[in-house]
């Protein structure tokens, strides 16, 4: 079985065809899918805005994966219709971990662990939402002068989560995370981030028959 995780795509109703044209590719690649929170991005939307638009043309490829859906900061819970979400998705969740080839494997977004200022104001406010969107140009813009490289500018972020657990022999558990935007691999600490699908920047990782692929490539 390959079972796709990916994280940090924060779609909105602003459509893009490359972006879907790779989301559709890599999740009909797929057997299972585990989305890691953030696939769309309530600081700027509603979940009826996301819901109607041109993005449910995933909806049933999603559906058909048996798609296990975890909640990450810029989509929590309470900003979702957990209704409409089961037409997508077969379990809604925090975290996730299941077994393969005896290795173990431990899903969250991140911000339980490492909050930032943004999720602690109101998600009404034009200011709020002037924040999210100048962080996220000035993010495109960085992906697009430098590519993945201006993520080690984030990897401080990642020695945050890596401090949340206790570390056991890299055979047995991995523990996965998204919400940083910063992919990264650390086997000596059990540690993997997924990084973004956004700005071009195709980042997963694939699982099959205890084989871990991680792809950091670009989309556009």
């Amino acid at each position: 079985m390959k079972v796709l995780i990916f994280s940090d795509t924060h779609l909105t109703s602003w459509f893009e065809k490359k972006k879907f044209q790779y989301l559709q590719r890599i999740i009909s690649s797929a057997d299972r899918v585990i989305i890691n929170g953030d696939l769309w991005d309530g600081f700027l939307i509603s979940f009826q805005d996301f819901y109607q638009s041109e993005w449910k043309k995933l909806f049933p490829l999603l559906k058909q994966k048996d798609t296990i859906y975890l909640f990450g900061n810029h989509d929590e819970q309470h900003l979702n219709n957990l209704k409409l979400l089961g037409e997508f998705s077969q379990k809604t969740a925090q975290t996730y971990s299941f077994q393969d080839s005896g290795i173990q494997y431990i899903i969250e977004h991140g911000h339980r662990i490492f909050p930032t200022e943004l999720g602690c104001e109101n998600v009404e406010s034009k200011i709020f939402r002037s924040k999210v969107m100048l962080w996220g140009m000035a993010e495109k813009l960085l992906a697009c002068i430098f590519g993945q490289s201006y993520q080690i500018l984030l990897k401080k972020n990642n020695t945050i989560l890596k401090k949340s657990y206790t570390y056991t022999s890299p055979e047995k558990i991995f523990h996965i995370f998204g919400h940083t935007h910063c992919s990264e691999v650390d086997s000596q600490k059990n540690f993997i981030n997924t990084g973004i699908i956004r700005h071009g920047l195709g980042q997963y990782m694939m699982i099959e028959n205890g084989k871990v692929s991680i792809v950091n490539e670009r989309y556009n």
